[in-house]
C-alpha cells in the first residue's frame, strides 16, 4: 500500500506582504501530477492546512480545487487538523466528505475513528489526531493527571487501543523529538513555553508509520517511521536550505516499510544575498541565479545610501527585506538607548527609511493616522 504524506500547507499565508496563493497552486499541481504518475492508495494531510483559523476565500477555493483533484484520481484523503486550522471549520460537511472518501477530523474526541483500508498484506488501520492541547485532554479525561503535551498524548493513545498485528499509521500534529534535536525554524509557531510541548517519539511503538506536521523542515523524529513530511513551501529566510518535498511510504507486509522522498519545485525560491549595493546591482550577479527568487537583502556599504530599496528591487522585483550589515553591528546599547529617546513616530520613520529607502509623505501621514488611532503620544 502506497501512502503519500504532507503537512504544513499554511494555505493562505502571507511572507513579509506577499501573497503565496499562486505558489502554493504551483506546488500543489505538482502533487497532483506526483500522485497522477505514480498512484497512491491515499493521501495523508498532517495538520496546518490553512494559515490561520479563519482563512481567506481564495484559500479556501484553492484546497476545494486541490481536493477536487485528489477525487479526480480516486485518492482517499485523511485529514487532522493542525494548530493553525479551526478543526470545528475543517469539519464542515464531515460526514458528507467522509460518503465520499474525504476523511477529517478536527477535534479532540475520548474516541477517534479508524479507517481501515486493505491491500494483499491484508488491512491497513489509519487513525486521525488533530492537534490538541493538555487543556483538551483534562476536559475529556479529568481523572489523569496532565500537566504537559506528552501527558496528554499518553492519555488519548491509551483509550484508543490497536491491534499491533495489523498495520497502523497514524496522523497527527504535535512537537515529535527523538534522540537528536529536531530542525526548527522561525515560522513554526510555539505550541507552550518551557519544552513542555515536546512528546517523544516513543509514545508511538504501536504505529507502523507516524506522520507528523509542524514541524517545516523534512525529517525523521526519533525513528525512520516516525517522520515530519515538512511544509509545502519555505515560508521564512530560516527556510533557506530547506529541501521542500512530500514523503511516499510503501507498507509491504508488517514490519517492512520503504520511505522515498519526492522533491517539489517552488515557482520562486526563497534566499539571501549580501554585499556592497554596486555588486549586487551588477548585471552578472543578478543573472547568475532567478532574479526572481523571493529575496532577503544584508547591504555592506559604509557609506549613506540613496533609495537603496527601490534600486534592489529594479533588479530583483520580489525581494522581501533589506537589512544594512553597519546598523546590525551597532553596539546594543547605544540602538536601545535611541530606541527610548525616540517618539513612536520617529521610530516609524527610521524603520520606512530602512525598509524603503525614505519615509514618503504619505506613509509618514498614514503611520501617523494609525497611531493616533491608536491613543499613542507621537
Amino acid at each position: 500500500m502506497k501512502l503519500l504524506h504532507m503537512a504544513d500547507l499554511h494555505l493562505g499565508k502571507t511572507v513579509n506582504g506577499m501573497n503565496f496563493i499562486e505558489d502554493q497552486r504551483h506546488v500543489l499541481a505538482q502533487v497532483l501530477g506526483l500522485m497522477e504518475k505514480e498512484p497512491v492508495d491515499g493521501l495523508l494531510l498532517a495538520g496546518d492546512i490553512y494559515d490561520r483559523s479563519i482563512p481567506p476565500a481564495e484559500a479556501v477555493t484553492l484546497l476545494d480545487w486541490f481536493l477536487t483533484g485528489t477525487a479526480e484520481l480516486m485518492v482517499p484523503v485523511f485529514l487532522a487538523a493542525g494548530n493553525h486550522d479551526s478543526g470545528e471549520r475543517l469539519e464542515f460537511g464531515q460526514k458528507l466528505f467522509g460518503q465520499q472518501n474525504i476523511y477529517v477530523e478536527g477535534t479532540l474526541r475520548e474516541e477517534f475513528p479508524a479507517i481501515r483500508l486493505e491491500d494483499e498484506y491484508g488491512p491497513v488501520c489509519l487513525h486521525l489526531l488533530p492537534y490538541f492541547k493538555p487543556a483538551e485532554a483534562r476536559a475529556l479525561f479529568p481523572e489523569d493527571e496532565i500537566r504537559t503535551h506528552e501527558d496528554a498524548m499518553r492519555s488519548v493513545l491509551a483509550r484508543h487501543p490497536v491491534d499491533r498485528t495489523e498495520r497502523n499509521v497514524l496522523v497527527t500534529h504535535q512537537f515529535v523529538t527523538g534522540t537528536e534535536p529536531v530542525t526548527q525554524s522561525d515560522s513554526e509557531l510555539l505550541l507552550s513555553v518551557g519544552g513542555t510541548e515536546q512528546i517523544s517519539y516513543t509514545v508511538f511503538e504501536d504505529y507502523d508509520y507516524t506522520a507528523l506536521g509542524h514541524i517545516h523542515g523534512p525529517q525523521k523524529a526519533g525513528r525512520e517511521t516516525v517522520r515530519y513530511s515538512g511544509s509545502l513551501l519555505k515560508y521564512s529566510f530560516s527556510e533557506e536550505f530547506h529541501k521542500k518535498s512530500v514523503t511516499l511510504v510503501e507498507l509491504k507486509e508488517k514490519g517492512s516499510i520503504i520511505v522515498t522522498v519526492y522533491p517539489l519545485k517552488p515557482r520562486h525560491d526563497m534566499r539571501r544575498i549580501k554585499g556592497k549595493l554596486e555588486d549586487l546591482l551588477d548585471p552578472q550577479v543578478v543573472e547568475a541565479a532567478d532574479c526572481e527568487d523571493y529575496i532577503s537583502a544584508v547591504l555592506t556599504d559604509e557609506e549613506e545610501l540613496a533609495d537603496p530599496m527601490e534600486k534592489l528591487r529594479a533588479s530583483y522585483p520580489n525581494i522581501m527585506e533589506l537589512n544594512l550589515e553597519k546598523r546590525q553591528r551597532s553596539g546594543g546599547d547605544e540602538v536601545y538607548a535611541d530606541v527610548r529617546e525616540k517618539t513612536p513616530l520617529e521610530l516609524g520613520e527610521s524603520f520606512l527609511e530602512l525598509t524603503c529607502g525614505e519615509a514618503e509623505e504619505k506613509r509618514m501621514e498614514f503611520l501617523k493616522k494609525l497611531l493616533e488611532e491608536g491613543g499613542l503620544n507621537i
